[in-house]
């Protein structure tokens, strides 16, 4: 759901890595302080970013059952929810973990008011 009052909508930004962004936290929240080459303006609300997290294998199947008892730990991609971090050190542990030997791009989501 939109965390903003009146119609917003959703930019996706994508950036190849390293990259650069300007964000800072404001009223529990991660708000761009700075316009972007990828399309993020300031003022727009960072609200989802790709993350790279050690796990077990996802799936039912019979491969995955047997990964997971035999400790089949490897690297996996999720949207990381800004809004639920328990604080801004969580936010950019999140951004750092799309790193080169990880992937080679950060695809972040943004909310963006629109002018009424």
């Amino acid at each position: 759901p939109s965390i903003v009052e009146g119609q917003s909508e959703v930019i996706e930004v994508r950036y190849k890595l390293p990259f650069g962004l300007d964000v800072a936290p404001k009223d529990q929240k991660c708000i761009c302080t700075k316009d972007g080459t990828g399309g993020e303006k300031v003022g727009d609300i960072l609200r989802y970013t790709s993350q790279w997290t050690l796990g077990v294998p996802r799936g039912d199947g019979a491969i995955t059952t047997v990964a997971s008892f035999a400790g089949g730990i490897s690297w996996q991609i999720s949207m990381f929810d800004v809004l639920r971090a328990g604080k801004w050190e969580d936010v950019i542990e999140a951004l750092v973990s799309n790193s080169p030997d990880r992937t080679n791009e950060v695809v972040m989501l943004f909310e963006r008011p629109l002018a009424e």
